[in-house]
């Protein structure tokens, strides 16, 4: 009896205090759905550069182009008991230099099952966004290349089911996380990773040991040279932070990269990264060369500096961002500003520069300079 009339008694006491505390049931209940995106669109006025020896090459008359992207990212999550069902579909349409395309693409699209506190699995479309670096990621085996100019973009995924076990601990070593990673490809499935029948297989180590974050990584390949990867991102301060990553191919190449983030007194962020590919492009093969993979030099030295709030402008931020190629000392010089709507809109709009010598990386693009305007409104 004593149990109902104290239930009883809450009730009614919940009601008669039901002006101080409202209580919403619906807000507290668990959603079986959550969804967020973006709408974007973006347009380019391009200087061209009559000198590029791809402006010859394409036979070109005009001075500039004129590029433009609209786009719509749709990502959700559905929660069901142990399931998960996640997705991130996008559609694009894009005209550069009066040449329209069209694309659909599913970015991610895969079922996580939580198995126990400490086992679970994910079969399906996934990205893994391995490694630690801003700009680039050598040791993301299986995620497809960033843009280095676009860094923060949603990228496409791989097929792929991913075992993962996470373990929490006292003492130095404060967690543990396992990552078995199986990836075929076929002439249809992940066919942009290797066009025929391949096995892939992938280990991730993770550790969180004494407040630095340590990651082994190994991709073994039925088709295609095993690689082994380590990265790493340590906290020195609250203010000041270093990471990096190290790849290797058996009986193959290697690559690098060393980055830190510092923020000042005056609240300015630098962002710094040195990235080193030993199959990259040397000087004179890039003075050779007339038309150019993106980043294809051995060594690239960025720096990006960002403040936000500048001159008390509330919602704002100022950036300024160079990409050096070492090689030949040619770099990609971008201004930027960005402003965010209490609506969600943000416009980013940015001046870049492409200077060097003629025959260097980006003095040869045949682009050189562009305005660049960018409309984001998320939801």
């Amino acid at each position: 009896m004593i149990r109902p009339l104290l239930t009883i008694l809450i009730l009614c006491t919940v009601g008669t205090n039901a002006d101080d505390y409202d209580f919403d049931m619906e807000s507290i209940e668990t959603k079986s759905f959550e969804y967020s995106g973006y709408l974007r669109a973006e347009y380019k006025y391009q200087n061209l550069n009559q000198d590029s020896p791809l402006y010859t090459l394409l036979n070109r008359s005009d001075s500039s182009q004129n590029t433009s992207l609209n786009e719509a990212l749709f990502r959700f999550t559905h929660y069901k008991d142990d399931f998960k069902f996640i997705g991130a579909l996008s559609a694009r349409y894009a005209n550069v230099d009066g040449v329209d395309e069209s694309l659909f693409t599913a970015y991610q699209l895969y079922a996580h099952n939580t198995l126990s506190i400490n086992h679970s699995i994910d079969v399906g479309k996934k990205t893994l966004k391995w490694g630690k670096g801003y700009f680039f990621n050598p040791a993301a085996f299986l995620d497809r290349p960033k843009d280095p100019t676009q860094p923060e973009n949603a990228y496409e995924g791989y097929v792929m089911a991913n075992y993962a076990y996470n373990k929490s601990f006292d003492g130095d070593l404060k967690n543990l996380k396992l990552d078995l990673i199986y990836m075929p490809t076929t002439s249809e499935v992940n066919d942009d990773f290797y066009n025929g029948q391949s096995t892939n297989l992938a280990m991730k180590l993770y550790l969180l040991y004494l407040d630095t974050d340590i990651e082994f990584i190994y991709l073994y390949s039925d088709t295609q040279k095993d690689k082994i990867g380590f990265t790493f991102s340590k906290n020195l301060a609250t203010y000041f932070e270093i990471h990096g990553e190290y790849a290797k191919e058996i009986d193959g190449y290697h690559s690098y990269l060393l980055g830190l983030k510092y923020v000042t007194e005056n609240d300015i962020t630098i962002l710094s990264e040195y990235y080193y590919d030993s199959e990259g492009l040397t000087r004179d093969e890039i003075r050779s060369s007339i038309k150019l993979l993106p980043f294809p030099a051995k060594s690239y030295f960025v720096n990006k500096f960002s403040k936000k709030e500048p001159f008390g402008i509330v919602y704002s931020s100022v950036y300024f961002r160079d990409m050096l190629s070492t090689e030949d000392n040619s770099h990609l010089d971008t201004l930027g500003f960005i402003y965010t709507f209490k609506n969600n809109l943000e416009i980013d709009f940015s001046y870049n520069v492409n200077s060097g010598n003629e025959e260097s990386e980006f003095g040869k693009k045949m682009v050189s300079d562009f305005a660049w305007l960018k409309a984001t409104w998320y939801f």
